[in-house]
């Protein structure tokens, strides 16, 4: 009999066949939801233009309705918010995970002594210095997307540690330049991080270069 394939990739090797699908997914997923707040949104849109219409030879604000206008900034500030930093969150845990896992079997295949858990630091950097001291992975090649990617790993500890507010993290003022001249990442409401839509795909497409590129070094 055939043996079948786990529906789910983090489930089996990492292979380009596995990161391709995975990105694959990871895109499905984050443009599905994209375009349900996309639609919310510009049905809210409507609602207010109509609105304002209603109102236009009204004296003041007393009579206007801003439920609308209440619904569309719940979206552009909480939800929209909550929804990329949920996929931020699953596409930086598929990386580093993968990158672990890519560690361990180079370790194997070159006869490391040394394992990856054996350097200091920790997360992807760690990951990094394993692969680029040990294992001879060139990282020079795909300088552009790692750079994004230490990016991304900023934004996920932003995230998961101070649930988005760029003030409570490490290095803040630094952190907050960095955000500020970045044209996909911004704030909503004080210093709560915000990205676009393009810098999760941004994320999703690195992501997969990255591992592939990596996954060179093993043949």
């Amino acid at each position: 009999m055939f043996k079948l394939r786990p529906t789910n990739p983090e489930l089996e090797k990492v292979t380009k066949f596995t990161v391709k699908k995975k990105a694959s997914y990871l895109r499905s997923h984050f443009k599905s939801l994209e375009n349900t707040f996309q639609e919310k949104s510009a049905s809210l849109w409507q609602e207010i233009e109509l609105e304002d219409k209603r109102t236009e030879n009204h004296d003041d604000d007393s009579q206007y309705d801003y439920s609308a206008s209440e619904s569309l900034k719940e979206i552009e500030h909480i939800y929209l918010r909550m929804h990329r930093y949920s996929a931020i969150l699953a596409t930086y845990s598929y990386l580093e995970s993968s990158m672990n896992k890519l560690c361990e079997e180079l370790k194997k295949e070159m006869k490391i002594k040394i394992s990856v858990d054996d350097l200091n630091g920790d997360g992807i950097h760690r990951c990094k210095k394993y692969l680029t001291l040990l294992a001879n992975v060139d990282f020079e090649k795909i300088n552009p997307q790692w750079s994004h990617l230490a990016t991304l790993n900023k934004l996920r500890n932003c995230i998961m540690h101070a649930d988005g507010n760029a003030e409570l993290v490490r290095d803040s003022e630094k952190f907050i330049t960095q955000i500020k001249s970045n044209r996909d990442m911004y704030f909503v409401e004080q210093n709560m991080v915000m990205v676009s839509n393009d810098f999760v795909c941004q994320s999703i497409d690195n992501i997969e270069i990255a591992l592939i590129h990596i996954i060179g070094y093993g043949k």
